[in-house]
């Protein structure tokens, strides 16, 4: 039974790096949004953000 739990752990911490890594790029993208909202200068092409998502 202890070989199982060991097991398992790897896969448990991957799942958690890939969401953090997840959440961590969806902040990067919310940042640069809200930036480009307070900057008129900082123009970002959502289309082209858009495209490169697969949308």
């Amino acid at each position: 039974m202890a070989d199982h739990s060991r097991q398992a752990q790897p896969g448990r911490r991957g799942r958690v790096w890939r969401k953090v890594l997840a959440c961590a790029l969806l902040g990067a993208v919310l940042a640069v949004a809200f930036l480009g909202y307070l900057r008129p200068q900082l123009v970002v092409g959502w289309d082209g953000l858009m495209a490169l998502c697969g949308f």
